[in-house]
């Protein structure tokens, strides 16, 4: 595409998007065009992205903690853990499966948008993902401690949020809390320092083990009552001037069937799904029901997966202006680069 079509086009898009949509109370209104959604390719392009699970093992009926290699804690009680029926198990093996996702990086390559069902940002403080089993059937929690690591003690108060994906490869969303329960809410900095030992995994090998005595600062919550998806966080609002932001990706053939766009806040560790597209002009756009502040540094990432190749874009650091608009050429490269790229945000 030459410069001239290229000014061209750009100038053709803005006259479109000026007169199809509008600003209404901080409101997305954009019209959007449906696609035809198969997530195949998502599928293979995010298989290969997401974080591996960790495999921890605790004895039903007994206080015990564990860890997880990110420093997640998790304080399972005599009665933490009960069958499909609601029974609480008081003896065998239970085995845990935790993934941990502290960085914005990590919340792309799995897929976890920081926003709720309804579309409000949230700033997170760490965001697992846990599975049960015992003999290899599902045990689900009735309550445990679940505590999130963090670099440095924090006054702002804390929120645990539970999650769904839907599918098992669509975007996890979380609900937005009803009446917040005991254990559930933190009022201010919950942190305490903890000397135990916790279990690393080496870079030696991968059936190293060793252990460390580790000084920890963290949010903690007494009354977890789910596995899956679990977040730790905060909804975040700004009196600052809010704006639209859109991300076009001029070759056709990507779409949202075989491409993400996610908008990456760093300064409140969040990530926001780009969930709308319209097939007209393109153009990916921010999920009905919201707006971001003018002049929030954020970061722009878009990730595909064409026919077996994949195709990567990124901005970063970019200040949000009013009626933000991005042209995003993607450019062919292997898995490893995306990952070393999401890894480095």
């Amino acid at each position: 595409m030459n410069r001239a079509y290229r000014s061209l086009l750009l100038v053709c898009l803005f006259a479109t998007l000026f007169t199809t949509s509008c600003y209404k109370g901080g409101y997305n209104t954009s019209v959007v065009m449906p696609v035809n959604n198969d997530e195949t390719k998502l599928n293979q392009l995010f298989s290969g992205l997401r974080t591996m699970p960790q495999n921890l093992a605790v004895t039903a009926g007994f206080s015990q903690t564990v860890y997880g290699i990110n420093g997640t804690r998790l304080t399972f009680y005599p009665n933490s853990f009960k069958d499909k029926v609601g029974n609480i198990l008081t003896k065998g093996i239970v085995n845990i499966q935790l993934t941990e996702i502290y960085t914005v990086g990590d919340m792309i390559a799995n897929r976890v948008a920081t926003t709720t069902a309804d579309g409000r940002l949230l700033a997170s403080g760490g965001q697992v993902f846990i599975t049960a089993t015992m003999n290899g059937e599902e045990v689900f929690a009735n309550r445990y401690g679940i505590s999130f690591k963090q670099a440095t003690p924090s006054k702002q108060p804390m929120l645990l949020l539970y999650g769904s994906a839907g599918r098992p490869d669509s975007v996890v969303s979380w609900a937005t809390p009803g009446s917040l329960l005991p254990g559930a809410y933190a009022a201010g900095t919950v942190s305490n320092t903890d000397t135990s030992l916790v279990i690393v995994i080496t870079s030696t090998g991968p059936d190293t083990i060793t252990t460390h005595g580790a000084v920890m600062t963290y949010y903690q919550f007494d009354s977890c009552a789910n596995f899956s998806w679990i977040n730790c966080d905060y909804f975040y609002s700004s009196p600052s001037q809010l704006t639209d932001v859109r991300v076009m990706v001029p070759d056709t053939s990507f779409n949202q069937s075989n491409t993400e766009v996610f908008i990456v806040f760093p300064a409140i560790n969040a990530a926001a799904h780009m969930t709308q597209y319209n097939a007209a002009t393109h153009t990916f756009d921010l999920p009905k029901g919201y707006y971001i502040p003018v002049g929030m540094p954020v970061d722009i990432v878009v990730a595909t997966n064409k026919n077996g190749s994949y195709y990567y874009y990124s901005e970063t650091g970019v200040n949000t202006g009013d009626n933000m608009f991005v042209y995003a050429e993607m450019s062919m490269v292997s898995l490893d680069y995306i990952k070393t790229q999401l890894s480095n945000l």
